[in-house]
């Protein structure tokens, strides 16, 4: 009866074997079941989401819903693809026929990002899944959801340090600063705004500053007295790694100097700027 007894328990436990040896090949994460648009996975807010998991099967395709407001700007990074996969990254918007917004397709292995400037408030769904049915199940990707837009300020010193007008009008000599090799600046940088430092002396009613981006070619004039220049506005996009050039005028009937003109640049730039 014992002899039974064993061989019953241990052919039970061979059964077991093959069962156990195929779920090793294989993780399913988290975040399954999530392989259609109707089992999207509810991220909630976009905001600061990282995700870990797996595609485990050819079949697989990872689907994540989530929520961002209009004028967000984001990016959805997937990286960490294991070695000898290939794998993409869609993103569709949660209405009706869940029309495409953007995909990232590069070939291998290679990280995937969409950057995204949020057309409307709703919801929005990222897909994960295998260009030729290759995958691991066992190695993990990484999908992380980024506010990308930082904000920084550079200040520049323009050459030559004084520049002078006669007055009644006419325009004084340009200054200059190139600042398309300044490490300090990121790269992509855009102008938010700019105000033109230094002194000019005697004060003078009726004094105007002037600034011209070398890419837009373009002179913007400050308002009377001021350093601010109200038409420079972030929408144009200016870069801000490029020449500038600055100059001044007064309607005044005497001469007068602008000493150490300065630039003060506030702008902003894409963290993931080449990725």
């Amino acid at each position: 009866m014992k002899k039974s007894l064993f061989l019953f328990v241990f052919s039970v436990f061979l059964m077991a074997i093959p069962a156990f040896s195929a779920s090793a090949n294989v993780y399913e994460d988290e975040y399954e079941p999530n392989n259609s648009f109707a089992e999207a996975y509810d991220l909630g807010l976009w905001k600061y989401k990282t995700i870990s998991a797996t595609i485990h099967s050819e079949s697989d395709k990872d689907y994540y819903k989530f929520y961002a407001t209009k004028g967000e700007q984001l990016a959805i990074h997937l990286k960490n693809i294991p070695a000898n996969t290939d794998y993409d990254l869609y993103l569709f918007k949660d209405s009706y026929g869940y029309p495409a917004v953007g995909s990232s397709e590069r070939t291998g292995n290679q990280n995937e990002i969409i950057r995204l400037d949020v057309p409307e408030t709703g919801r929005y769904i990222a897909v994960v899944t295998s260009k030729d049915g290759s995958y691991d199940g066992w190695g993990f990707y990484r999908l992380e959801f980024i506010d990308r837009m930082k904000s920084g300020a550079y200040t520049a010193n323009l050459s030559p340090s004084s520049i002078s007008s006669p007055g009644q009008g006419v325009v004084s000599p340009v200054a200059a600063v190139n600042l398309a090799n300044v490490s300090a600046i990121p790269e992509g940088a855009t102008v938010k705004s700019v105000s033109a430092e230094g002194t000019i002396s005697p004060s003078l009613g009726h004094t105007y500053r002037e600034v011209l981006n070398k890419e837009e070619g373009v002179w913007h004039t400050s308002v009377s007295g001021g350093t601010l220049f109200p038409d420079l506005k972030p929408e144009l996009a200016l870069p801000v790694k490029t020449t500038w050039n600055v100059r001044y005028y007064s309607l005044a009937w005497s001469s007068s100097t602008w000493r150490s003109p300065q630039l003060k640049i506030n702008y902003q730039y894409d963290s993931t700027y080449g990725w």
